[in-house]
């Protein structure tokens, strides 16, 4: 039997940006409202404040990486969604029957009865099918599962053939959409880039209007 397991590849890093990319924003958020509150008591005369202190509020903002960009699907999840296009359209079916195993394409399945869920609960496999629709196939010495541990590890493979399509399509959904949240948290993010640079100026709009330079204390 030839081994078509894929060689390892590192893991597409959406996750760890889109948790990076948030940190920054809340840091973002919270120096963006100390300075404001800077800015705002600035106009008091009573309010002494350094350049120190203008400094030390911006330090949490100023010492982090601009943001990065959303990353783009990887080759490997590129490559899974090839195989998934090219192999027999989902979704499968397992059919655990008086020791026949069989994972099946349901469009090739016959009389078919589901429930309320849409859970196919009664079907008959077909007497003639076409190349792809029967997808594994294997004979087992045990009908009910829990009496033998190798029949067992056969159900659990098939299970896990037959739950491929909608398995890989749920994950692949998932990580395109934490790439769009990212996308848009990283897009937040430097507005507030930008309106913090906008308040940092206005502040020292305040300082010089006062007549103060920048090292003055006031």
């Amino acid at each position: 039997m030839t081994n078509t397991q894929p060689s390892a590849q590192p893991a597409e890093p959406t996750s760890t940006l889109l948790t990076d990319t948030a940190r920054r924003y809340a840091v973002a958020q919270r120096v963006l409202a100390d300075v404001a509150g800077l800015a705002q008591s600035a106009a008091d005369e009573d309010f002494l404040l350094t350049p120190e202190e203008v400094t030390a509020a911006l330090t949490p903002f100023t010492a982090l990486e601009p943001a990065a960009p959303a990353a783009a699907p990887g080759q490997r999840e590129e490559a899974i969604r090839e195989r998934i296009e090219s192999a027999t359209e989902g979704p499968w079916f397992v059919s655990d029957c008086e020791g026949r195993l069989e994972v099946w394409f349901e469009g090739a399945l016959e009389h078919v009865v589901r429930d309320d869920k849409g859970t196919i609960t009664g079907w008959s496999t077909p007497a003639s099918w076409k190349p792809g629709d029967l997808l594994h196939e294997v004979d087992l010495d045990t009908w009910d599962e829990g009496v033998d541990p190798e029949d067992d590890l056969e159900r659990a493979n098939a299970r896990l053939i037959g739950h491929a399509p909608q398995d890989l399509e749920y994950l692949l959904d998932e990580a395109a959409r934490l790439r769009r949240l990212l996308a848009e948290t990283v897009e937040a993010y430097n507005a507030l880039a930008i309106r913090k640079q906008r308040t940092e100026g206005e502040l020292q709009q305040l300082r010089a209007a006062a007549g103060h330079t920048p090292a003055e204390v006031i």
